[in-house]
């Protein structure tokens, strides 16, 4: 599965992370490509390099340990 994450900041600072099938996707010029992974907890931990605070999305994400 392909994970993306928010460019966008939420009011706490944080960055939510999603898969490419969430109906709550951000449009392309607010999102940016993680990659290909097998699990989300994969994806996570790629996005928390890139970003100090991410969160996945309840959503899509909700099988990650967080």
């Amino acid at each position: 599965m392909k994970y993306y994450v928010n460019t966008d900041e939420r009011d706490d600072g944080s960055h939510a992370m999603h898969s490419e099938a969430c109906q709550f996707l951000p449009n392309p010029e607010n999102r940016k490509a993680l990659g290909d992974y097998a699990n989300c907890d994969t994806g996570l931990k790629h996005a928390r390099e890139q970003y100090d605070k991410v969160t996945p999305c309840q959503t899509c994400c909700a099988d990650c340990s967080d």
